[in-house]
């Protein structure tokens, strides 16, 4: 490899070094966009899917949630979840958010 191809490859490394850097302050700067890009592109990684849960109250009053239609005569709610969000309460041990 000649002086010159090394000298060229150096600077397409700087370039890229650069063009990393300048894009890494730009999602610093601008935490919105960020958040949206990382959304977008965990999408392509995990699809996203939904579930229906049904939520009703059987004869004693206590609450039950499954994934199949509850007996006949009994109301119920039906809801829908996404894979890409947390459905869980906050644990205790964690504190309450401020």
């Amino acid at each position: 490899m000649g002086l010159e191809q090394r000298h060229l490859l150096m600077r397409f490394g700087w370039l890229l070094i650069a063009l990393l850097l300048a894009g890494g302050v730009y999602l610093y700067l601008n935490p919105d966009y960020r958040s949206r890009l990382v959304t977008s592109t965990s999408s392509i990684v995990t699809p996203v899917t939904t579930s229906r849960v049904y939520k009703w109250r059987n004869a004693k009053g206590e609450w039950q949630l499954t994934d199949s239609l509850p007996p006949e005569r009994i109301a119920y709610e039906t809801l829908e979840h996404r894979s890409d969000e947390n459905v869980l309460p906050r644990p205790p041990q964690l504190g309450k958010v401020k």
